[in-house]
């Protein structure tokens, strides 16, 4: 099997985070700091541990971090956190996950909200700014959330211009920054709230995800329960992440991502992921059938390359890969309902999705491009 899907979830994962789930499954799977007991008090530890790991690349204060269930959970928890009222004007750009589109239509179901889609360069899919500055002007930016990368296509969006003119109208601002945490390099200067997602970037299990409050907002409760502090108190403590977390953590998974982070400390999987994603671009581009869906600097791509093939739907290209080549890619949607018009794939059923990891290597894309030479 070559597996070529990595920005729905890196796969395979390091050695090292495979041993860590088998050492935690054996020993640590204890309720963490709800006994006094030594145990206990590890699963305690790991957590502060994977809390300062998450903290120390984007140069936060770990007691800000809070760990929930997957990135999805985190966003939710922002989004129905916030004190909505009629009228509030929330703006997102074409490349948002349905983490983002689907919580805030909700809330449109019982609050007057209204939801703007920012304005980007068709040609090179950058935000256009003046257009932006005159949509803030006149309907004043509460809310504003943009990827650092999209899941689609790979871009990496040019979020900062765009925040630095939101925090003007004192906006509140979420990164999603679910396929790029940890390999990416990204500013905080002017963001409010850092989503991240364990089983991606951060070469960790499924169960880990969550966000870093720069800012220190308070958001309302929306997920309340037992926390093994402050057990008298009708409400959930006030401190911090504990606000936010409830139930029982995942500590085999925290434990496990704990180790990704430090596997990624260790490889430089920026790099390879850069040279290879522009060998990818560069071998698609030789093929006179498939159409690559890129801006006009190709650079500003990541890890991640959408196609489409002369005469076939997505649909089509996904299952000939799978059933007679072996090769695994994303097809259709990829949960990102906007971008689809911006890039005109619609008319294909969305697009073949083709994402890397530190594990990919040049003889995978060599196999692609052979498979895709028979279309």
């Amino acid at each position: 099997m070559i597996y070529l899907d990595n920005a729905a979830t890196t796969y395979p994962k390091p050695k090292e985070v495979y041993d860590a789930l088998d050492f935690a499954q054996r020993n640590l799977s204890f309720n963490a700091g709800r006994g006094t007991y030594k145990k206990s008090q590890e699963c305690l530890q790991v957590l502060d541990d994977l809390r300062k790991e998450i903290a120390s690349i984007c140069r936060a204060d770990y007691r800000d971090v809070a760990l929930l269930s997957s990135a999805t959970e985190a966003l939710n928890i922002i989004i129905n956190g916030i004190d909505w009222k009629d009228g509030m004007n929330v703006y997102v750009t074409p490349f948002e996950h349905n983490a983002i589109i689907r919580p805030l239509y909700n809330i449109k179901k019982t609050v007057n909200l209204n939801i703007h889609i920012l304005p980007f360069d068709k040609e090179t899919w950058g935000p256009e700014l003046s257009k932006i500055e005159n949509m803030f002007a006149l309907d004043n930016p509460d809310v504003v959330f943009s990827s650092q990368i999209s899941n689609v296509t790979g871009l990496l969006i040019d979020y900062s211009s765009v925040f630095e003119l939101a925090k003007k109208h004192n906006s509140v601002t979420v990164l999603d920054a679910a396929q790029g945490y940890g390999i990416v390099e990204l500013s905080t200067k002017n963001v409010d709230f850092i989503v991240f997602a364990g089983h991606k970037s951060l070469y960790g299990p499924f169960g880990v995800g969550g966000f870093i409050n720069l800012n220190d907002s308070k958001l309302k409760i929306v997920k309340s329960g037992g926390t093994g502090s402050d057990t008298l108190n009708h409400d959930m403590p006030d401190f911090k992440h504990e606000r936010y977390e409830s139930g029982s953590p995942n500590v085999p998974a925290v434990y496990g991502t704990l180790e990704g982070i430090k596997w990624l400390k260790n490889n430089n999987v920026k790099e390879h992921e850069i040279k290879l994603t522009k060998y990818l671009i560069d071998s698609l581009e030789s093929l006179e059938k498939v159409g690559v869906y890129a801006p006009v600097d190709k650079s500003k791509m990541f890890g991640i390359v959408s196609i489409s093939v002369d005469g076939y739907s997505a649909d089509e290209i996904g299952h000939i890969l799978a059933d007679e080549f072996d090769i695994c890619v994303r097809t259709g949607y990829h949960c990102a309902p906007l971008i689809h018009e911006f890039i005109n794939s619609t008319i294909n059923g969305g697009t073949a999705r083709i994402s890397i990891s530190g594990f990919s290597t040049k003889e995978d894309i060599d196999s692609l491009i052979d498979a895709l030479s028979t279309f």
